[in-house]
């Protein structure tokens, strides 16, 4: 028995060894974590800028290549910040997934903090379901070009100042001297004024003159025919909403559609024909602008028609004064 106690304990020992080296070859093989169809985020590559800075506002869906993911239009919920320019990028094919993007180009022109909210991403999985993501908000400082304004006064003396003697008449005649010539600078002002009219400022134009010249101007562009559809549809857009919001007094650049129909509802000496026009139209600019719809010739050339009816429809008649 003594002989074979030695082999029994290599055994022993081996068995262990195998047992332990199993189980650390197993560990590796672990499932995979599982990751979602679909994953979304919006964001901005500077939270934090100065008056003119550049701010890229970025939404990015990341999915499997069978779903098709609804990125969000979020140009008019975009308050306070200019849209200087926006694109998309993709769809690209990454580690087996999908990326599709959606950018904005901001300038901010007023000091402040903003806040874009969050975006609703939507999709249909392989059974039908409809499910919706929604990104959290983002909130943006924009400060002075002078941050740091303890910096600015930091300033230390090298030495006390010497103290000079003043001569008091010298300031004196030049103060009389200075406010002599001030009077007769205000003199003249005035005396030109009340020669020339009070109100020499030239009068604002029109509204529909003012609309009307810039549709001219983008038809001549022929963004249709260069096949850019959506920016043409954007700036017809947004002619038609000065328009309304320079007429008629309310807020409509900012505004959705949505938004915007009760105000159109509300006007009074339109008729409701006119109304009813007005609402298609900006429904049909909703499709092109972030439905992706694509118009044929008649159905651009029926939209460019319909905001200038409404325009000469509805434009402010001048004032006539008395006759004598």
């Amino acid at each position: 028995m003594k002989r074979f106690y030695p082999i029994g304990m290599i055994a022993l020992v081996c068995l262990v060894c195998f047992s332990s080296c199993n189980k650390g070859m197993e560990e590796p093989q672990k499932e995979k974590e599982t990751l979602p169809p679909v994953e979304v985020k919006a964001e901005v590559d500077n939270a934090t800028a100065t008056t003119g800075d550049s701010i890229r506002y970025t939404l990015t869906a990341k999915s499997e290549p069978q779903i098709e993911v609804t990125i969000p239009e979020m140009g008019s919920q975009i308050a306070g910040l200019r849209i200087v320019d926006l694109g998309e990028a993709g769809p690209l094919e990454r580690d087996g997934y999908k990326i599709v993007e959606r950018w904005y180009q901001l300038k901010a022109d007023i000091i402040g903090s903003y806040i874009i909210p969050g975006a609703v991403f939507s999709y249909q999985d392989a059974q039908g379901k409809k499910t919706e993501l929604k990104t959290a908000q983002i909130f943006i400082e924009v400060k002075t070009v002078i941050e740091d304004k303890e910096a600015a006064t930091d300033i230390k003396d090298i030495k006390p100042l010497a103290t000079i003697p003043r001569d008091y008449t010298l300031i004196i005649g030049l103060s009389l001297a200075g406010l002599v010539l001030l009077l007769l600078i205000g003199g003249g002002i005035y005396f030109y004024r009340t020669r020339r009219g009070k109100n020499t400022a030239p009068p604002l134009r029109p509204a529909h003159e003012v609309a009307l010249e810039e549709i001219d101007q983008l038809r001549k562009e022929e963004l249709i025919k260069k096949g850019v559809y959506q920016e043409h549809y954007f700036r017809l857009s947004e002619i038609f909403r000065r328009y309304l919001e320079r007429r008629f007094r309310f807020q409509a650049i900012e505004q959705t559609t949505e938004e915007i129909l009760p105000e159109l509802n509300n006007l009074k000496g339109i008729d409701e024909k006119v109304k009813g026009n007005a609402q298609q139209f900006l429904h049909h600019t909703d499709l092109v602008k972030f439905a992706k719809h694509t118009p044929d010739a008649d159905e651009v050339e029926h939209e460019n028609q319909e905001a200038v009816n409404f325009i000469h429809t509805t434009k402010e008649e001048p004032a006539h004064g008395p006759t004598g």
